[in-house]
């Protein structure tokens, strides 16, 4: 990742000394360090899954494999899927065309398929290298919905919604249907994975998940009907149930950092470090953190407490862009980078103010080149058109020396 050019004149600032670049590497070094095992998506065939018994308002159990009058029964009793825009959700066959049935209709007549679902979860955990959790039964699956995918259905590039609190992904079971096409492909970041459900639709289950933040498209079926079972997956306890799953040897490592900022002749306030997934203001608490996300934070908050001296924060950083929407507006361009939404590791906002920040306070790059996350102006109101506005969010996690905390960042954080 890369900041764009456009950064190096954001503000004025001095280089850091020899002795803080240093330190300031070091410590990136130290984070960058910590590994987690997991994916950001998962899926295969299941190699034994029971029939589930479905029925939907009531009805009889549906037959598996699913049959081609059994198929369209279903999608007699089905409802166009929609799919969220901004703030609006919106029904529109040219970008998701899927049919769907809502949990509220659906009932399982066999008793073992909960207990196959609760198992599969802690397969699919395992793989995501979710955050561990005392005893097994903190992450569960939510039944969301019933998706039906006829020949031509398919949904564009997407992400999912975080639609319940503590929500950080999603679990789809297909169940044999035999169809082609409808592949799914999966991105985040730079990385890419797609994952096939037909080559075994006929007779054979298969399980996908993700972090609801990945990026992901189901490509169109060609023949058939692929049928599925969406569900959410949610983490439900608090991060004081928590244990460390990094090793100590890492936690000492970043102890002995630590304690280097603090001999450096004009140590920074806090240096800021961008995570790799998207969350919501609601989900913005240490225990809701993804894979990698939640090792590196886990472990540096563990140092801070080890440390004594300092603590751990989390926050959203935003860059805004304002321009004219002329000719020369790129020339009058307003730029801010800023943090808000402080809050603590448990996820309770501290401060409601906005902080600007400067390029030496970030610790590492955040990519730039991406599309922003909010794009508006541009309107003609009267006699011009309204400027033009870009904002790029990241959630972000910061150390912050406890004995700065009232002085430093105009009075942003206070001690707790």
């Amino acid at each position: 990742m890369g900041c764009d050019s456009e950064d190096s004149s954001l503000y004025e600032y001095e280089e850091p000394s020899e002795d803080e670049a240093n330190f300031r590497q070091t410590l990136l070094e130290r984070i960058g360090d910590i590994q987690a095992t997991g994916s950001f998506a998962t899926g295969n065939v299941l190699d034994s899954c029971p029939i589930p018994g479905i029925c939907v308002d009531g009805g009889e159990p549906i037959a598996l494999p699913l049959s081609e009058e059994a198929a369209q029964n279903l999608a007699s009793k089905s409802d166009k899927a929609p799919f969220g825009k901004h703030r609006r959700t919106l029904v529109d066959e040219t970008v998701r065309k899927t049919l769907q049935i809502g949990a509220d209709r659906i009932s399982f007549q066999n008793p073992q398929w909960d207990g196959f679902v609760h198992k599969l979860v802690q397969r699919v955990v395992h793989e995501l290298g979710v955050p561990p959790a005392p005893r097994g039964s903190n992450v569960r699956a939510e039944l969301y919905k019933h998706l039906l995918y006829e020949p031509g259905a398919m949904f564009k590039p997407h992400k999912d919604t975080e639609k319940n609190p503590g929500m950080f992904g999603t679990l789809v079971i297909c169940l044999p249907s035999e169809h082609t096409g409808g592949a799914v492909c999966l991105q985040h970041g730079k990385d890419s994975l797609q994952l096939s459900t037909a080559e075994t639709s006929a007779y054979d289950s298969y399980y996908l998940a993700w972090y609801a933040d990945v990026t992901h498209e189901i490509k169109p079926v060609q023949t058939g009907y692929r049928w599925a079972l969406a569900y959410n997956l949610i983490i439900d306890y608090d991060d004081s149930r928590l244990s460390a799953s990094v090793l100590d040897s890492q936690i000492q490592s970043l102890v002995q950092v630590l304690s280097h900022w603090e001999t450096l002749q004009y140590p920074p306030d806090f240096l800021v470090y961008p995570l790799d997934h998207q969350y919501t203001l609601r989900n913005l608490r240490l225990s809701s953190l993804k894979g990698l996300d939640y090792q590196r934070a886990r472990c540096l908050a563990d140092s801070c407490d080890r440390h004594g001296k300092f603590s751990l924060f989390l926050a959203q950083l935003d860059k805004y862009k304002r321009w004219p929407n002329d000719e020369d507006g790129k020339f009058n361009m307003t730029r801010r980078t800023y943090l808000q939404h402080v809050c603590s590791l448990e996820g309770f906002e501290l401060s409601p103010l906005e902080t600007d920040i400067d390029r030496t306070s970030l610790l590492d790059s955040i990519n730039y080149e991406r599309e922003p996350d909010f794009r508006g102006g541009g309107e003609y109101m009267g006699n011009q058109h309204e400027d033009m506005e870009e904002t790029y969010s990241d959630m972000v996690i910061f150390p912050m020396s406890n004995q700065r905390n009232i002085t430093s960042m105009t009075m942003l954080i206070m001690v707790v």
